[in-house]
């Protein structure tokens, strides 16, 4: 009995420890995703700067053409 008991706590023990692989393997991936999305946002924060200052110049060169 004792044997056998032994033998599950030794499988309990590798599924433990394939389940901490995959859960530090999960958390790395997600930090890589985050910082792609930071890099996404800060590109489409620059994006929206340099069309909304193209609009604002074309319709000041428009309005105060002579």
């Amino acid at each position: 009995m004792e044997g056998r008991i032994a033998r599950l706590e030794g499988a309990y023990e590798q599924i433990s420890d394939r389940l901490n692989g995959i859960d530090a393997r999960l958390t790395g991936l997600e930090h890589t995703i985050d910082t792609r999305f930071a890099q996404v946002d800060q590109r489409f924060t620059w994006l929206t700067g340099v069309v909304i200052g193209t609009w604002i110049t074309t319709i000041l060169t428009i309005l105060f053409h002579h």
